[in-house]
C-alpha cells in the first residue's frame, strides 16, 4: 500500500484555511504568494499601500483611501495604471473569494520589476497585491481601559527629506520607534519632529485635551492626512466641539486630560499612559469616549 506524502498532505489542509491573496490579476493561496526578487518593492520599498477595512461587508470610505494613494504613487512618479473602479473591484473581490465581512485589507502598488540600482528606466509594469485579513477589530477592553504609549527618540522624518503625505512602502522609520516603543513596555510610539514637536504615531495620528480643547499636530508638522483623522475633526466640529490643529510640544501630552490616537484599525483609540505615567485620572475621558462613539455611529451609517 502507498503511503501518501504527510508532507504534501499538511501543505493541502492549510491551503484550505489559508487567506487568498490578490496579486496581479490573480488570487493564489497564502503558500503560493509570491513576488519576485527584482520587484522594486522587495529591493528598495518602492511603492505605495493603503490600509483600509471592512465593516459587514462594506469598505469603510474605500474612495478616500483610493484617493489618497493615487496621490502617494503621483509624490512618487509612480504611474497607476488601473482606474478607481477598477482597485475597487478588485478590494470587494478579494473579500467575496475569503468570504470576510470584517476584515482588514493592505492594498499596495509597486513600481514593478527592474534591474537592481536607483533608475526607475524599464519600470513600465507596476505589481499590484491584496492582502486581506479577518479583523474584528480590538478587544473592547482595549477602549474601556485605554492603551500606553511612549513618546520615542526616534524623529519622524522630515517633509524637507520625504512628503509625510506619502504612504510609502519603506516604513522603517516607524518600525524603528515600534521597537523602541515595545522596549519601554508601551503599545504605540509617539514620534516627534526633528523641531521638538509632537508628531504622529507609528501607524496613527494623536489628538489631546485639556480643559476641554482637543488640540492635534497641524500638518505643517509633517505628519500624514490620516482618513480616520479627518472624519474624527470633521465629527467633532460638527457636534459643536473646540478643535485645534497646530504644533504642540510633548510637554503637553503629559499635562494634557486625556489623550487618544486614530487610525483606520484603531478607531478612536484612548490613551491612557505615557512613557509609564497615568494620563489624567488614567482612564478613558469622557471627551474621547464621546468621539469614539460618534466615530462608530458614523461606521454604523455607512456599513
Amino acid at each position: 500500500m502507498t503511503m501518501k506524502n504527510p508532507v504534501a498532505s499538511y501543505r493541502e489542509l492549510a491551503s484550505l484555511f489559508s487567506m487568498l491573496i490578490f496579486i496581479n490579476g490573480n488570487m493564489v493561496g497564502e503558500e503560493d504568494a509570491n513576488v519576485s526578487v527584482f520587484d522594486r518593492g522587495f529591493l528598495y520599498g518602492d511603492g505605495v499601500f493603503e490600509t483600509l477595512r471592512s465593516y459587514k461587508g462594506v469598505i469603510f470610505h474605500i474612495d478616500n483611501h483610493i484617493d489618497r494613494l493615487f496621490e502617494s504613487a503621483n509624490a512618487i512618479y509612480l504611474r497607476i495604471p488601473f482606474t478607481r473602479e477598477y482597485l475597487s473591484e478588485v478590494l470587494y473581490k478579494t473579500l467575496r473569494e475569503n468570504n470576510l465581512m470584517e476584515a482588514y485589507l493592505r492594498l499596495m502598488i509597486t513600481r514593478g520589476e527592474g534591474e537592481p540600482g536607483l533608475n526607475i528606466d524599464g519600470c513600465t509594469n507596476p505589481g499590484i497585491i491584496v492582502i486581506p485579513k479577518a479583523f474584528n477589530g480590538y478587544p473592547e477592553k482595549t477602549y474601556t481601559e485605554g492603551i500606553s504609549a511612549a513618546i520615542v527618540k526616534t524623529r519622524r522624518i522630515p517633509p524637507s527629506a520625504l512628503n509625510p503625505s506619502i504612504k510609502s512602502l519603506n516604513f522603517l522609520n516607524n518600525i524603528m520607534a515600534r521597537i523602541e516603543a515595545r522596549k519601554l513596555d508601551a503599545s504605540e510610539g509617539i514620534m516627534l519632529s526633528t523641531e521638538g514637536y509632537v508628531a504622529e504615531g507609528t501607524v496613527c495620528n494623536i489628538f489631546i485635551i485639556k480643559n476641554g480643547i482637543i488640540k492635534t499636530p497641524a500638518l505643517s508638522v509633517g505628519i500624514l492626512n490620516g482618513v480616520t483623522r479627518s472624519i474624527v475633526i470633521g465629527l467633532a466640529t460638527k457636534n459643536n466641539l473646540t478643535i485645534l490643529e497646530q504644533p504642540f510640544p510633548p510637554d503637553e501630552i503629559y499635562d494634557a486630560d486625556e489623550c487618544f490616537i486614530t487610525s483606520t484599525l484603531y478607531e478612536v483609540m484612548p490613551v491612557t499612559k505615557i512613557n509609564g505615567r497615568p494620563l489624567g485620572n488614567g482612564k478613558p475621558g469622557v471627551f474621547t469616549k464621546r468621539l469614539l462613539q460618534y466615530f462608530r455611529l458614523n461606521v454604523m451609517q455607512d456599513a
